[in-house]
């Protein structure tokens, strides 16, 4: 790894500290025993323009009437994307009906330059059946990832790249509003701990 790479990756890191010290200042403490970060008011999502990996639009509007957990990665990520997808895919299927039904998973690619609809479409079915891919301009991208809090960058490594990204699960109730956050794992951030995600994520759905 080159002296550059380590610098923007040390940036990223830094950047990600920032964000997730000021992250903890603006969640409320969750009530009934909830682990997950919930914004004391929620807000609602700014407009923007992507495309499902059914080719199908998707927007700002495909968040209401369900509870959606959106990850952002890519289809060419090394470790923390197939990792958490798999993590999430366990949780999905170990959901009640009840919870289930009102719950949908979003998988948000931040490398739009390779993440085409045909590979979004291959990729996250691969690990669930009902899982959304969504994919589409990198302006549009980065309008729905800055309005809840995902961050990433493009790392260059020889004649390729990475994206460094967050390994954080973003919660937009059914209304279409940022709601709370599953933060990653400080020590290991690949890992999910996905029996008090599970627990969680019934808790909000059965009493908000």
């Amino acid at each position: 790894m080159t002296g550059k790479q380590k610098t923007i990756i040390a940036v990223l890191a830094f950047v990600a500290m920032v964000v997730g010290s000021f992250t903890y200042k603006v969640f409320q403490t969750s009530a009934a025993n909830i682990q997950a970060l919930i914004y004391p008011t929620p807000k609602t999502l700014p407009a923007f323009e992507l495309t499902a990996q059914d080719n199908t639009a998707f927007s700002q509007n495909q968040f209401v009437g369900k509870w959606s957990f959106v990850f952002f990665g890519y289809t060419f990520c090394p470790d923390i994307c197939p990792t958490t997808l798999s993590d999430l895919s366990a949780i999905a299927n170990d959901l009640p009906a009840d919870v289930s039904a009102k719950s949908q998973f979003v998988f948000v690619s931040v490398d739009p330059e390779r993440d085409t609809v045909e590979r979004m479409e291959g990729y996250v079915s691969f690990y669930h059946p009902d899982f959304i891919g969504v994919t589409g301009a990198a302006d549009q991208i980065k309008t729905l990832s800055m309005s809840v809090g995902a961050v990433y960058m493009k790392v260059p490594m020889g004649d390729t790249y990475q994206m460094q990204h967050s390994g954080r699960i973003f919660i937009i109730d059914p209304l279409g509003r940022r709601f709370g956050i599953f933060a990653e794992n400080e020590q290991n951030p690949t890992v999910l701990d996905t029996e008090t995600i599970r627990n969680d994520l019934i808790k909000i759905v059965r009493n908000h």
